[in-house]
């Protein structure tokens, strides 16, 4: 019985901070009745059991009851599924019961209640095989190809499947090509290798040389090495080009230019390859990524090409430029509004009058609660736009939503520690809702404090308004505490926690980063080493301790980069050693030019975010003159200005 007591504690740890509570004597029977199945004392679980069949969360009763007798009761299942349809539970339980009859090899149960609605791989292969055994040999190899041909491994369910495919006349060499250029797509170079076994000739050896290219593409420096007279050399050399681009374009431009007339590129290739290697210049801000990048074709993502046109002559601080490249970006229909504030700037800068109805587009502009809506604003002396509009939800609507079953039995899950099954009880409710439903959903978790669903749930239904949901205060005080040891704004680490995890607080991102200002746990032990704090195990995703740290590691960057949070919040996300390269590779740019032109998309959008988010925190902390940039910040940056982070210069009329 220890085991679930021991995972709840460690649980509720991190749960919504109104949600957290004594568990009452009806929450600790259940938990004893799964104890008590846990350990095989199916007498005390059944008395359990009945006692709480007007419970909300029997139905996990019954559920664990059928898993635990091996999905053998097929009455009891079948009556589950009746007694519950369309619920995530339902949809979870005829999952596992179709897989269990496969490990007993029941093949025609499996085929006579398959269901084709649920996704699983695993499922699916099974299905195949299923027909292969039942004598519909054909159909199960013909549906083979749709479950191998794909680039990351199969479950081990299609081991047997696969091993019979592979041997047939339905197999076939363009599979397994085709499969390493999908595997070697996603960085799976272990199986781009195991899918060119099964290849031969041309085909073996372009795959072979495309897996090399891929771990090492300065081998496109040789041709002797991609032979003009195999056909599928092409495809190594692209892919190779692609891996080159982001850390050295030049170099991609040069193997490019080696190759593009040996081979009979199709014209899209072509187009696709170079727009690639221009844009990877512009980044780097090449000096001739303008002109590589004007000699490209209108006809495919213009709108991309036109932006790095612009950034490229922000960088250059070339203004004719920037609203040559502005106005063609307009011809085409899909510019975003925050571009009017660089045509804006770009023709004061040239000391253009701004015409009637660039006036009118830069005032509309300053009108909108967004990072450029707030630099219009401050560029014409406004208040920042911070309307705040509520969810329009009747109180019918929202009882109707908190009433749902997923939803009452999320909230019940979440209470008693059990976060995993509340948020798939959410998630099966969110996908059946309309955007009123949605806002409704949206403050119903905010009610609980469960506010990253809350976040995501007025994404949802597009409605952006709602400042009290967006953009929550959780841990107010741990954020003011630590603010206050760090002396660096608390709307700021708001901000920074907003933007890295929405507040969820056992949130870890693909590459490592936990906890509500996702740190990586690198970091998290060299900043608690310097203050002074132990890190340990799953202590970043302990809020107070996350903040703690977040906070200390802020402040640093907020130091190194001489209290700019613009640089400071760049560091944050990229690093701080990119950052410097960046400053030292930018010629005297004013800070907004300088944020435009951040290479990094992710960088680029999440300095904007958090800059805005903290106008928005100032505003909600009671800030009467909430502001973007504070006037030590407005400098110029650059390797060729006068000024340096050491002795800034603010930029007046920047």
């Amino acid at each position: 019985m220890l085991k679930l007591r021991v995972l709840f504690l460690v649980i509720i740890t991190f749960l919504p901070t109104q949600l957290l509570a004594k568990l009452n004597s009806t929450q600790q029977n259940y938990i004893d009745a799964l104890d008590a199945l846990n350990e095989g004392q199916l007498e005390i679980f059944d008395k359990l059991s009945h006692s709480l069949s007007d419970y909300v969360l029997s139905p996990y009763l019954e559920y664990e009851r059928i898993r635990f007798d091996q999905y053998e009761d097929t009455k009891a299942i079948q009556a589950f599924l009746k007694k519950y349809p369309d619920q995530s539970l339902s949809h979870r339980l005829k999952l596992e019961w179709l897989l269990s009859y496969s490990s007993k090899g029941q093949w025609q149960s499996l085929l006579d209640n398959y269901d084709s609605q649920l996704f699983s791989r695993q499922l699916k292969c099974n299905y195949l095989r299923a027909l292969y055994k039942t004598g519909k040999k054909t159909q199960a190899l013909q549906g083979a190809r749709e479950m191998w041909v794909v680039g990351r491994s199969a479950p081990k369910a299609c081991d047997p499947l696969f091993k019979v495919w592979l041997k047939s006349s339905y197999f076939k060499q363009d599979y397994a090509y085709e499969r390493v250029k999908l595997a070697l797509k996603k960085g799976r170079t272990s199986l781009a290798s195991y899918s060119s076994n099964f290849l031969k000739g041309d085909q073996k050896k372009a795959a072979n040389m495309m897996i090399w290219a891929h771990k090492n593409p300065g081998i496109l420096s040789s041709t002797k090495r991609f032979p003009s007279a195999n056909p599928y050399m092409k495809d190594a050399i692209v892919h190779g080009v692609k891996r080159r681009i982001r850390r050295k374009p030049d170099a991609a431009l040069a193997y490019w230019k080696k190759h593009r007339n040996r081979f009979n590129f199709a014209p899209a290739t072509i187009h696709q390859v170079e727009q690639r290697i221009y844009l990877g210049l512009a980044r780097q801000y090449n000096k001739n990524a303008s002109q590589l990048l004007a000699s490209l074709s209108s006809e495919y993502d213009s709108e991309n090409i036109l932006e790095w046109q612009i950034r490229v002559s922000l960088h250059n601080r070339d203004w004719p430029s920037v609203s040559r490249w502005i106005n063609e970006l307009e011809k085409t229909g899909q510019m975003d509004d925050d571009w009017y504030y660089w045509k804006y700037k770009a023709a004061l800068k040239q000391n253009i009058k701004p015409s009637q109805v660039e006036k009118q587009q830069f005032v509309k502009l300053s009108k909108k609660r967004s990072y450029y809506g707030f630099l219009a604003a401050e560029v014409l002396g406004k208040s920042l736009t911070l309307t705040n509009v509520p969810v329009p939800i009747t109180q019918d609507t929202h009882k109707r939503i908190q009433s749902l079953p997923e939803i009452t039995r999320a909230k019940e899950l979440l209470a008693i520690g059990h976060s995993t099954k509340a948020h798939r009880e959410w998630q099966f409710a969110v996908k059946k809702l309309d955007q009123k439903g949605l806002m409704a959903l949206a403050r119903v978790a905010n009610d609980w404090g469960w506010h990253n669903r809350a976040i995501r749930a007025v994404i949802d239904a597009n409605h952006w308004n709602d400042l009290s949901i967006r953009f929550p205060m959780p841990y107010e005080k741990s954020f003011g505490k630590a603010a206050t040891k760090v002396q660096l704004p608390s709307s700021w680490l708001f901000a920074i926690a907003r933007q890295e995890s929405a507040f969820l607080e056992d949130a870890k991102s693909s590459a490592g980063a936990r906890g509500l200002m996702q740190l990586m746990p690198a970091t998290a032990k060299q900043t608690a080493r310097k203050i002074g704090l132990k890190s340990k195990g799953n202590s970043l995703y302990d809020p107070e301790f996350n903040i703690k740290l977040g906070s200390s590691y802020l402040s640093m960057m907020h130091d190194r980069f001489k209290q700019n949070r613009a640089l400071a919040t760049a560091a944050y996300n990229a690093g701080p050693h990119r950052v410097d390269r960046w400053i030292k590779s930018s010629v005297a740019l004013p800070i907004d030019a300088w944020i435009e032109t951040i290479p990094y998309d992710e960088t680029r959008r999440y300095v904007k975010n958090v800059l805005a988010f903290d106008a928005i925190y100032q505003y909600k902390l009671g800030e009467k003159n909430p502001k973007l940039f504070y006037n030590h910040e407005k400098i110029y940056l650059g390797k060729h200005s006068q000024s340096s982070l050491k002795t800034p210069i603010v930029a007046s009329s920047d």
